[in-house]
């Protein structure tokens, strides 16, 4: 019984074997001498690295030599070198650093002269004439602006002067004050702090808590103010006429109680500049000069 099985099983073995084998046919037969060695021969090794040359590594891990890099990198080390120790080769290669440098900001600055020439927006002539002629012109254009405008203003509103009769600068301020009065028409109104007066003011009215709220700490102090409720210091000492009247202007501005269309004239200076919006705009690539480049030419156009 025993025999029958192990038989039995057996052969199940030699069909199975059988069938994974078919594709070997009905006369295959397999002597196991015939079997091929293994392979046993070692596993190729990696190929060795490749040497780089030095330079190209060097160049890897530092600035191209003669470039603004280098030259920022080596001129301090070469510099002190030549001090601590001046012999001839030290000082020489130095000096040949140094004329390296000079000779690139040559080249540069022949560029930068070519691209200006070539290029509106970066001709500074375009904004501010530089010939004398033109220049006088471009200022007198400028004060008469401004005389335009500080008439218009003195429509809109007044001067407060605060003085003190024992002030010496108070006497000589008064004096450009009414110069102003009488060139631009401003409504003036002195104020004493100590109660009294001073020879060359012709009208004025004791200090009634005005000084206090405006937190005058000197005299004289002038004060322009535009009803209701501007009240711009715009002084505190003495000042000449003109810068008195710069500041009144600034004032103004900054307050909106003139036309921009007036003030245009007087900002001539601003005549090709770029606004503080203009760079704000987050859309350009900022590693793209060519992109930004567009970008601060198209802006300029409205700026002339």
């Amino acid at each position: 019984m025993l025999a029958t099985t192990a038989n039995a099983a057996s052969a199940d073995a030699d069909g199975l074997n059988f069938f994974a084998g078919k594709a070997q046919g009905w006369f295959w037969y397999h002597d196991p001498r015939e079997l091929p060695p293994e392979d046993e021969s070692p596993p190729t090794p990696p190929p060795a690295p490749v040497r780089k040359d030095g330079a190209e590594t060097k160049a890897k891990h530092g600035p191209a030599p003669f470039s603004v890099a280098w030259l920022r990198k080596q001129m301090p080390t070469l510099l002190d070198r030549a001090i601590d120790d001046p012999n001839r080769e030290n000082v020489e290669s130095y000096l040949y650093a140094q004329r390296l440098v000079m000779d690139k900001s040559q080249r540069f600055s022949e560029m930068s002269q070519r691209v200006v020439y070539s290029d509106p927006f970066l001709d500074e002539n375009n904004r501010v004439p530089i010939a004398s002629f033109a220049k006088s012109s471009f200022l007198n254009g400028i004060d008469v602006a401004a005389d335009r405008s500080l008439k218009a203003l003195a429509h809109k509103a007044g001067l407060w002067v605060f003085f003190d009769s024992r002030c010496q600068l108070c006497r000589v301020h008064a004096e450009t004050i009414e110069a102003m009065r009488k060139k631009h028409g401003f409504v003036v109104r002195y104020i004493s702090l100590d109660g009294k007066g001073l020879p060359n003011i012709p009208a004025w009215v004791p200090d009634q808590g005005q000084s206090r709220t405006l937190n005058v700490r000197m005299t004289p102090t002038t004060v322009l103010v535009a009803p209701p409720n501007h009240f711009l210091v715009v002084s505190q000492g003495m000042m000449a006429q003109t810068q008195l009247e710069e500041r009144m202007l600034v004032a103004a501005e900054s307050e909106d109680l003139l036309p921009q269309s007036l003030l245009a004239d007087v900002r001539r200076y601003d005549r090709g500049v770029l606004k503080t919006e203009d760079t704000h705009d987050t859309r350009v690539d900022g590693d793209d000069p060519v992109a930004w480049v567009k970008l601060l030419k198209d802006k300029l156009k409205g700026r002339y």
